[in-house]
């Protein structure tokens, strides 16, 4: 798995220990693997609904990823029961935000001038499948410079995009693609809010949500609906998805045919 699904992981797991070492005194008087029960795993599950009030798309990939750690110790005899075993996922309504018509017109956003340049290259990167941490990652200009390009126009852009950005790599001293506007010598890069306010200024000349999050959901809808004869859990490694995750782009995906 990728570092960050596997940080991803390890959060979770350290937070369920946590949270039955401080609230489930049975659990906490003995605190190894073979006094934890399924009722546990549901109090900490409804901890998470009701006090911190996680959305249904959270608690499903929170329950996936314990589901797997589970039956990891299962299979490999670490523990006698399997408590998520008759613990389910919810159905979560589809995201009208999503949207992949927006890849279809790519082209002609690369070659106008009238979107930003850090627009049209999240969008572009978006379509790439890469994530807006990905993306953002100080080094990522590494990536740029190699990633095969093969869209109509997409090498016409990286060109343009490269005198663009130039002047300001030489401003902050960085080969970093997205910058800051003023000289910033410790922290050149632009942060996850700065990239949001020039994406906010182009969404509604463009008319959809440049929101990162839906821009790289469209990808992956698009990546579904172009490899159905992919199995799930070769779904699962190219997208780096987790089966709830999965799961839930594919009733999205259903949704969005209907």
């Amino acid at each position: 798995m990728a570092p960050l699904t596997i940080k991803t992981y390890d959060t979770t797991i350290t937070n369920l220990f946590d949270y039955l070492l401080a609230n489930r005194p049975e659990f906490a008087k003995h605190p190894v693997l073979a006094n934890l029960t399924e009722t546990d795993v549901r109090a900490y599950l409804s901890f998470l609904r009701t006090d911190r009030q996680i959305t249904m798309t959270t608690f499903n990939k929170i329950l996936s990823q314990l589901n797997r750690y589970f039956r990891y110790l299962f299979t490999h005899q670490l523990i006698n029961s399997y408590p998520t075993l008759t613990l389910h996922g919810h159905a979560v309504t589809p995201n009208q935000q999503v949207s992949t018509k927006w890849l279809a017109k790519l082209p002609d956003i690369l070659a106008d001038e009238h979107v930003h340049y850090y627009t049209r290259l999240a969008l572009l990167l978006s379509k790439c499948g890469f994530t807006v941490g990905e993306f953002l990652a100080p080094g990522f200009y590494q990536v740029w410079d190699k990633l095969t390009l093969s869209g109509p126009g997409e090498e016409e852009f990286r060109q343009a995009f490269n005198v663009f950005i130039r002047p300001q790599q030489d401003l902050q001293n960085s080969r970093d693609l997205f910058l800051k506007q003023r000289f910033a010598p410790v922290n050149p890069q632009l942060s996850n809010a700065a990239l949001h306010k020039f994406l906010k200024k182009d969404e509604q000349y463009l008319g959809f949500s440049l929101a990162p999050k839906y821009l790289h959901q469209s990808y992956i809808l698009l990546f579904l609906a172009h490899h159905r004869q992919l199995s799930d859990r070769d779904l699962e490694d190219a997208l780096k998805l987790d089966p709830a995750s999965l799961l839930y782009y594919q009733r999205l995906l259903l949704h969005a045919n209907q």
